[in-house]
């Protein structure tokens, strides 16, 4: 693909990396579907990643399903080894919104970025 060597730039107009997090959970329940963790690296942008109402809602959980494998799958282990969940770096965009809450949206074609150390 392109590369972009305006990397400042890209902050300014919402991209950037984020980083989502599975909670670490009892063995045996490690199927169960829990609320992600999703942050950039300032922490200037926050927000959970809610599993779907219905678990059998695969084909319209807003990508919840896929990023989850994405994780499990080629995610690192946190701080706290494998007790402390885990973890994997996405692209995403931030759009503003003039009144309500800024939207991510987490790039799931692009892959993984390489780990990052935050």
């Amino acid at each position: 693909g392109k590369h972009n060597t305006k990397s400042k730039k890209n902050d300014d107009d919402g991209k950037g990396k984020f980083k989502i997090q599975l909670a670490a959970l009892p063995p045996g329940m490690e199927d169960v579907p829990t609320p992600m963790l999703l942050y950039n690296s300032d922490r200037s942008a926050k927000t959970f990643l809610h599993p779907p109402p219905s678990p059998d809602d695969k084909e319209d959980d807003g990508g919840y399903f896929k990023i989850r494998k994405m994780i499990t799958e080629s995610g690192t282990s946190g701080a706290l080894g494998a007790t402390g969940g885990q973890k994997a770096y996405f692209y995403g965009i931030i759009t503003k919104k003039k009144s309500g809450p800024d939207v991510i949206s987490i790039d799931i074609h692009s892959g993984l970025v390489p780990s990052q150390t935050w």
